[in-house]
């Protein structure tokens, strides 16, 4: 199951990546909910893994930080349509995209650890 949701987490990842710059540059090949969908789909899996690494004790000031990580993601990518105009906006079209490649090294970490505590385990 980790690896599944390591995969997730990887072609998610980078597919809401494509999808994001594609509506950033132009009209986008995919309707914004698709984008979003994708998006969230990297979100549930980076908090799953949090939550299964907070419940095993593993990397756990990792998987708080995940879980916070993961809400913020979803949260700037869901409010950032209201924050059009000027200045902020640029650093919302800055911010979210690391908010979600950051969601994929979490992911990432903690997979990791999750895996390994498993092979010490037996």
């Amino acid at each position: 199951m980790i690896k599944l949701l390591q995969w997730v987490t990887r072609i998610a990842g980078i597919l809401a990546l494509l999808l994001g710059i594609s509506r950033w540059a132009g009209p986008g090949i995919a309707p914004l909910a698709v984008h979003m969908a994708v998006g969230g789909l990297v979100a549930l899996a980076l908090g799953i893994l949090a939550l299964w690494a907070l419940i095993g004790r593993v990397r756990i000031p990792v998987a708080i930080v995940a879980l916070l990580w993961a809400a913020a993601t979803v949260f700037v990518g869901t409010v950032q349509d209201w924050w059009v105009g000027g200045a902020s906006h640029l650093l919302i079209q800055i911010l979210h995209p690391l908010l979600g490649i950051g969601a994929i090294g979490l992911a990432e970490v903690l997979a990791a650890a999750l895996t390994r505590r498993r092979a010490s385990l037996g």
